[in-house]
């Protein structure tokens, strides 16, 4: 590879996802070499205690690097990436999760706005994760909305592309508590401009979510309580 620092690293937090993780990668890394000449996956190990860095481990790939850490949550890895993002020295930073629900074919899509806002964010319109995680987004998009007087409508989702300092300024500027951290991110970023692009968003693959439906209302309530803090 060459020494010179990518254009772009992909973060992607990752927590006992054995069964998916592979594929995942996989299937972005073809699509990414299509995009982005010179890019890199940095995979945030969040304490996984199954085969997970096995598996991720195994794969060798030069573009590939893996950071691992004790559990610290989905949000906090997150920040974690977009800082270590800025250390290798990329001008952009994109987020996905590891569990194949973001599909790849949208990329391109965000990528060609990345020159027209410091934050570029995937729009869920069409998916395929059933009603009550649709449910969940927009009870989130419109208790933001009155409370926080966001124009976002999807804070919360695993497919924004950031210019790397400003993402990896503001990571800092979270508190290490925030649950949510991901929602905390975007409605600090909102004054400096954003672009929402509209995707798909896929069931997943293998596993199931670490969030059942009622945990969602705990982590709601979490969440306020933290935007407070901000």
């Amino acid at each position: 590879m060459s020494t010179e620092p990518p254009e772009l690293v992909v973060v992607v937090p990752v927590y006992n996802e054995e069964s998916a993780i592979v594929g995942v990668l996989e299937e972005w890394r073809t699509e990414l070499s299509k995009v982005v000449p010179h890019y890199q996956i940095l995979v945030i190990n969040d304490g996984s205690k199954d085969g997970t860095l096995k598996a991720l481990s195994a794969l060798n790939w030069p573009e590939l690097r893996i950071h691992t850490h004790s559990n610290r949550g989905h949000g906090q890895s997150c920040l974690v990436g977009y800082q270590e993002a800025q250390r290798i020295g990329a001008p952009y930073v994109f987020q996905i999760d590891s569990d194949g629900q973001c599909d790849p074919i949208a990329f391109r899509s965000v990528w060609e706005r990345r020159k027209d806002a410091p934050a570029v964010y995937g729009r869920r319109m069409t998916r395929d994760d059933g009603f009550s995680r649709r449910l969940v987004t927009r009870v989130l998009r419109w208790s933001l909305k009155a409370t926080q007087r966001t124009r976002l409508n999807d804070t919360n989702v695993p497919y924004r592309l950031y210019h790397t300092s400003v993402a990896a300024d503001a990571a800092r500027q979270i508190p290490a508590t925030f649950d949510l951290a991901n929602i905390g991110l975007a409605l600090r970023l909102e004054p400096l401009g954003f672009v929402e692009v509209p995707i798909h968003f896929r069931d997943r693959v293998g596993g199931h979510a670490s969030v059942r439906y009622w945990g969602f209302v705990r982590k709601g309530r979490r969440l306020f309580q933290d935007l407070r803090s901000l």
